[in-house]
């Protein structure tokens, strides 16, 4: 119980207490619990909201087949700009539509634009032009973005134990990060939107966080200081240009970490610098781009 909460017996006192208590006050909030009435102070609205949205890279796997790596970004996006980036972003695909006849509503899949495996719209794109694509990606997502932050957590599988929970710690690491964001920034509020994933994994992992602050960090999630509010939302990449976006970034990453000799010749592996300028490099003082690795 918040120390504001007040314990009333229900009686004519009580009623004379909610009959004279002004309508127009809305920062208390009166409940009836058999017999007893508890009120509670209600924290007036932060007036900042943040949305990070997150793609992966990789599987969380371990078996044989399983990638080398499990990857996560998100992109922290202040609600007063959602606006503002939504239209660059469709400004940036309206200009890539004209240039390489990508239509505004293909989805931009990174790992599908270097090799196509299920998405044939870009069988009509030379290969050198989806690559261009990614590049362009490169260039112009710092400047739609450039008021916004990204948070990466890379895991590269073989420094963790074989029993390891990847997708559990990735997203743990992910969202501590996003905590220790929000509370540096006036203890604002966050909701996280991600791609469609193995939704029960995540659910468990952030609904746990609010009960017990993982070892190994000293920021708190308990009650009263977390400020990721409700469940991760989930929806399909391709109804989302933010979470596109988030895509290109974590393969971008993926492609530094583990360069392909096939792809070198494309620059595959420096791209990801590009995002130099909006990476949220608090994350992690043990790497020169805040990426999170352990």
């Amino acid at each position: 119980m918040c120390p504001t909460a007040l314990i009333i017996p229900e009686s004519s006192a009580r009623d004379t207490l909610i009959r004279k208590t002004p309508h127009f006050v809305t920062d208390f909030c009166f409940y009836n619990f058999g017999g007893y009435v508890y009120s509670e102070k209600i924290p007036k609205p932060s007036r900042k909201m943040y949305l990070m949205y997150v793609d992966e890279s990789g599987d969380p796997g371990i078996k044989e087949h399983s990638s080398p790596h499990y990857i996560l970004s998100g992109i922290i996006v202040h609600q007063k700009h959602w606006l503002t980036y939504l239209s660059r972003v469709k400004l940036f695909r309206k200009h890539l539509s004209q240039k390489y006849g990508l239509n505004q509503r293909t989805e931009i899949h990174a790992k599908e634009l270097i090799r196509i495996s299920s998405l044939k719209e870009y069988s009509h794109i030379r290969k050198s032009d989806r690559i261009n694509i990614l590049r362009e990606c490169a260039d112009q997502l710092p400047l739609i973005f450039k008021e916004a932050h990204v948070i990466n957590v890379c895991l590269n599988k073989i420094s963790f134990a074989n029993e390891t929970d990847f997708q559990a710690l990735g997203w743990q690491r992910l969202m501590l990060c996003y905590e220790g964001f929000l509370k540096t920034d006036g203890r604002d509020n966050g909701i996280i939107i991600a791609d469609d994933t193995d939704g029960k994994v995540v659910l468990d992992t952030i609904r746990k966080m609010r009960l017990n602050t993982p070892t190994g960090t000293d920021i708190q999630l308990h009650s009263n200081g977390y400020h990721i509010i409700e469940d991760v939302f989930q929806r399909a990449s391709h109804h989302s240009y933010f979470l596109q976006s988030a895509d290109v970034i974590s393969h971008l990453l993926y492609r530094k970490e583990f360069p392909k000799g096939s792809l070198k010749k494309y620059g595959m592996e420096f791209l990801f610098d590009r995002f130099s300028p909006i990476l949220y490099r608090d994350s992690s003082s043990a790497d020169i781009l805040g990426i999170v690795r352990k």
